[in-house]
């Protein structure tokens, strides 16, 4: 892991390089071998398959800049013509979202949305001036793949870097620790967003509670504070 700047050249020893937040191809490289940050940040490496690894830079930073294939959690706030028009966080400028970018749209079973629903997509299309497009179709199966339109639950914001390493660690710590005390369903966004539902309100505001400050715990306080914030929620 090392600091790293936008125009640095990370040198990779595999061709099979999986391309993860704030980190792109390399102008000029002929292959998948030389990487160059978008931002200034750490650089982090994890194994994405046994054939590949994912190169990704954590930046603390408040403004996300989408990514090809970022997975982000979006507010609908507008539509014109055939797209809807998504919000990705307070300092971000919004993007675009095609009605027919959903697994079997056309124009006879489009989806039917409205200003402030939620929407969990990828990145599909990154191009110098020109709005930024989302797509609600997986890019290898052409399939749902877990995105669309999240219904009921809460969302709420997190630090850019933490919601990574969630979306990147599915046996993060807080999450063994929180299927101890509930099923829930959950999508997090590398734009700093995360939606989660449980089988009722208070559980679910209590996991909101338990996730947005763990941000600030350490290993060993996790299992105390949440049981901490679940006792709080049960006596009121």
């Amino acid at each position: 892991m090392s600091f790293v700047l936008p125009g640095n050249q990370i040198q990779v020893k595999s061709a099979n390089v999986v391309l993860g937040p704030n980190v792109d191809i390399a102008p000029g490289s002929i292959n998948e071998t030389v990487l160059t940050p978008t931002t200034a940040g750490m650089l982090k490496v994890k194994k994405a398959n046994p054939q590949s690894s994912l190169y990704y830079v954590e930046s603390n930073t408040k403004r996300y800049v989408p990514q090809i294939n970022d997975f982000v959690i979006g507010v609908l706030f507008g539509a014109f013509g055939e797209y809807f028009r998504i919000s990705l966080n307070s300092f971000s400028p919004p993007v675009l979202l095609n009605q027919y970018s959903f697994p079997n749209a056309s124009k006879k079973n489009r989806p039917r949305l409205s200003n402030g629903d939620l929407v969990y997509a990828r990145v599909s299309a990154v191009e110098r001036n020109v709005d930024v497009e989302l797509s609600c179709i997986d890019a290898t199966t052409g399939k749902e793949g877990g995105f669309g339109v999240l219904s009921d639950g809460l969302v709420f914001d997190v630090k850019l870097a933490f919601a990574r390493y969630l979306l990147f660690n599915s046996d993060a710590e807080i999450f063994t620790q929180l299927v101890k005390r509930c099923k829930f369903e959950i999508a997090i966004g590398v734009n700093g967003r995360i939606w989660i539902k449980t089988d009722d309100i208070k559980t679910t505001i209590a996991c909101v509670n338990v996730i947005r400050n763990s941000q600030n715990w350490t290993k060993e306080e996790l299992p105390a504070k949440i049981e901490d914030t679940f006792k709080v929620l049960k006596t009121n």
